[in-house]
């Protein structure tokens, strides 16, 4: 095997435990990471066409608007699950200090989830589709995700019950968070008549996916990494672990009420959504405050370390402000009412993607793709403008679709304006959104060459 630096934490204490060996899962969770920051890179890219195709309605393009959406939407879904997939394998078995019960499973699963998530792009690329948002995939391609996240949860819970009094609570968490994303994907391979029945089980993967099973995963991953660099000590770590899944199961099954009282649930769903939306605020708020503490104790020497902090801190941050925060303020009944399905809503969810899950997963494939190698000051100066324009991108975009959302809700909703005179309004901010654009794929094309560079620099290193 090959030998690698790593380190494992086994104890329920801080100290650490220097270990020189890779284990296979983790050479396989290279390719999953390396494909997650492929198609990353591709959906920027896709994203800032049909955003400029939206200003500019006869801009020539092979594929039409809504498919082109549908793209977009399905590469939010799928780039995160593949690279959650290698972050998982990799993290367990450094966790555990323990190979996963069949690398041989990995290594299907991996071709698996390939060959299904490259045929939802190719065939809604050909404009065939089923038009469910966020899942406009024939359904027969979402049964092989699920099959290789079955085989996933198979590999993991064998993984763990090979010793169980070794266990380490965030091996179970992403464990737990994998079988969560296979239980939640099932139920919508199947076609229902009901539009209720429908809509309420694509919300599992619109809403719970990224509010519960993809927190898990990366609560997981954030407290290894935490221990690792010495932000904080275990003992500390694994009470916001704890508190963090507990949270996150609860909040998200309930939270998700105030998406159900729209699509015909009785009206006492959308005050628990709302309230217990809250509960969502509490782990957030705590993870902030021991990152604070620990960068004010504890300097980071590692420019490897620290871009992948750059890219957690950008979590953190907007997890707090755009997910938490916006997202329980546009929960509250009254203001539901009003701003529910303009582009407030388009904006909070650019927002939340990426702090509860894109900027995590990019620093989990950072981290792994780069394992063995140490950036130069001029390479980590230039992860950090990928960084920065990311960020830059990402805040440009989210401020000018909720300054347009706003405008829409109040001439649109409140004034009863006509839907093309605030359409015509709002194009400026729209405009402003694809300059945002522009930034976030220059910043993305930047990023994603940084880490294919490491990954080439670390690929064939003994």
């Amino acid at each position: 095997m090959k030998l690698l630096k790593w380190f494992s934490f086994r104890g329920k204490g801080d100290k650490s435990i220097a270990r020189k060996q890779q284990f296979i899962a983790q050479k396989i969770s290279r390719r999953y990471c390396f494909s997650a920051v492929s198609f990353f890179a591709l959906q920027s890219v896709v994203a800032l066409l049909g955003s400029l195709d939206l200003v500019i309605p006869d801009l020539p393009s092979p594929i039409p608007f809504e498919f082109g959406r549908a793209i977009h939407l399905g590469l939010a879904d799928l780039w995160p699950l593949i690279g959650t997939m290698g972050m998982v394998f990799f993290f367990t078995t450094a966790e555990l200090n323990r190979e996963i019960y069949s690398p041989r499973l990995a290594r299907w699963q991996y071709w698996i989830v390939m060959l299904f998530s490259v045929s939802i792009f190719g065939t809604l690329a050909l404009r065939i589709g089923n038009g469910r948002e966020f899942l406009e995939g024939m359904p027969i391609f979402y049964v092989g995700i699920c099959l290789a996240l079955a085989l996933a949860s198979y590999n993991l819970i064998r993984t763990l019950l090979t010793d169980k009094r070794n266990i380490t609570p965030a091996s179970a968490t992403m464990t737990v968070g994998i079988i969560f994303l296979f239980l939640l994907l099932l139920p919508n391979t199947i076609t229902y008549r009901n539009p209720i029945t429908d809509e309420v089980t694509k919300f599992w993967v619109v809403h719970l996916w990224e509010e519960m099973a993809f927190e898990l995963t990366s609560a997981g991953f954030i407290a290894t990494f935490y221990v690792v660099s010495g932000l904080a000590p275990r003992a500390q770590v694994e009470k916001w672990l704890y508190l963090e899944a507990s949270m996150a199961v609860v909040g998200g099954f309930y939270g998700t009420g105030h998406h159900y009282y729209w699509i015909g649930f009785p009206a006492v769903w959308l005050a628990v959504g709302s309230l217990v939306s809250v509960v969502e605020v509490i782990p957030v708020g705590m993870l902030a405050i021991m990152t604070y503490k620990g960068l004010k104790s504890v300097k980071v020497r590692s420019n490897r370390e620290k871009l992948t902090l750059w890219l957690l801190l950008s979590s953190v941050f907007y997890h707090l402000t755009g997910a938490s925060l916006l997202g329980l303020f546009i929960t509250i009944p009254w203001v539901n009412l009003y701003m529910h399905g303009t582009y407030v809503t388009s904006g909070h969810a650019h927002l939340a993607l990426f702090g509860s899950l894109g900027f995590v997963v990019l620093a989990g494939c950072y981290y792994i793709l780069s394992r063995g190698s140490e950036p130069t000051l001029k390479g980590y100066k230039r992860g950090v403008l990928a960084v920065c324009l990311l960020n830059g991108g990402l805040i440009t975009m989210a401020s000018a679709l909720l300054v347009a959302g706003f405008m829409e809700t109040y001439f649109w909703r409140i004034l009863g304006m006509d839907f093309m005179e605030v359409r015509l309004l709002i194009n400026p901010y729209l405009i402003m959104r694809v300059l945002g654009g522009a930034m976030f794929t220059l910043g993305n094309l930047l990023l994603s060459w940084r880490i294919f560079k490491a990954w080439q620099t670390t690929k064939y290193k003994k």
